[in-house]
């Protein structure tokens, strides 16, 4: 059954942070990392999307299972910021599968949501393994217990499976194992996922949430949302690095313009 969250069909917006304190690009630039960050948030809450995450998309190169103590540090100084004024659901997300720090910031800022990248499928890319959490994070869950939704990956983008287990099979694992909604951003070939892909999808999973992940635009989000439940923008909502109001407020009229 779909939770409140998802009596509508949402769009989620990404705020991206610089690279951080730790990462090899990291430029030195705290205060405008922070700065940004909020300045971002505030932009898409006031352009009317339905919820926000938070995430450290610009480290480079990726981490696998955590991020470094001051890294981790000034995101959870933004996320609090973030949380102090954000009255729409908001989310945080540590990549590329920190789950256990995802959890702890979620837990301290009483975010609505946390994405997990390898919740039931071992993942590898550049950055390394990714071993499913399903057992320990639920163990975390039970410790640290909170009312923020799991959102969960399956197939993650710029990854392999370790096997490749079937997408659509692991969705179903992922709802057993108490995923809140499934994220889904690659097809069984590795490959962005298609409209036919997220209808394969809803025909094999029923009415449990469809989150669209990646590959969304203005040209195909209807396309998307006649079987997703939620998609969620990050860099088509920017220019540069920064989030541009105009190209936000355009994605949100032609969603509002079908989906009250």
């Amino acid at each position: 059954m779909k939770n409140e969250f998802f009596s509508k069909k949402r769009v989620i917006g990404m705020v991206h942070l610089l690279p951080l304190p730790g990462n090899a690009s990291y430029r030195g630039n705290k205060e405008e990392i922070v700065k940004n960050a909020l300045e971002d948030a505030k932009a898409l809450i006031d352009c009317g999307v339905d919820a926000i995450a938070l995430e450290n998309f610009s480290d480079w190169p990726q981490y696998s299972t955590s991020v470094p103590l001051e890294a981790y540090s000034l995101m959870l100084r933004v996320a609090a910021d973030i949380r102090s004024f954000c009255k729409i659901p908001f989310g945080v997300n540590i990549e590329m599968n920190a789950f256990e720090q995802e959890w702890a910031m979620a837990y301290a800022v009483d975010a609505d949501f946390i994405r997990v990248e390898a919740f039931v499928d071992n993942r590898a890319g550049s950055f390394g393994y990714l071993e499913a959490c399903s057992t320990p994070l639920m163990n975390l869950m039970k410790e640290y217990p909170a009312k923020t939704m799991l959102f969960t990956d399956v197939h993650t983008q710029e990854t392999y499976g370790v096997p490749n287990i079937p997408i659509n099979g692991a969705a179903q694992n992922a709802i057993n194992h108490d995923a809140s909604a499934i994220i889904v951003t690659e097809n069984d070939e590795n490959k962005r996922v298609t409209v036919e892909d997220v209808k394969s999808m809803r025909e094999a999973i029923g009415d449990f949430p469809i989150i669209v992940g990646s590959g969304v635009k203005t040209t195909n989000v209807l396309d998307y949302l006649e079987y997703a439940d939620a998609v969620i923008v990050g860099r088509g909502f920017k220019t540069g690095e920064r989030i541009d109001p105009a190209l936000v407020k355009e994605f949100m009229a032609i969603v509002r313009g079908k989906y009250n």
